[in-house]
């Protein structure tokens, strides 16, 4: 099966600034604000979409990845 994760932009407001954060979106879930920095997520995503990773996995790759 062929999955296919994408990048999502949103916005945040933490006291009184507003910030841009982005996330991971794929079929049946999204995970929004994963992180502040849009390159981290990019490689994020071009790795899932090159390992073709279950989406069930998704929530412990994003937390794996972040511990780094």
């Amino acid at each position: 099966m062929n999955r296919s994760y994408c990048v999502v932009q949103s916005y945040a407001v933490a006291d009184g600034q507003s910030f841009q954060t982005f996330g991971i979106k794929c079929a049946n879930a999204v995970f929004e604000d994963v992180s502040t920095d849009r390159k981290t997520v990019e490689e994020m995503v071009e790795r899932l979409n090159r390992e073709q990773l279950e989406e069930s996995q998704l929530a412990y790759f994003i937390e794996d990845e972040l511990d780094r």
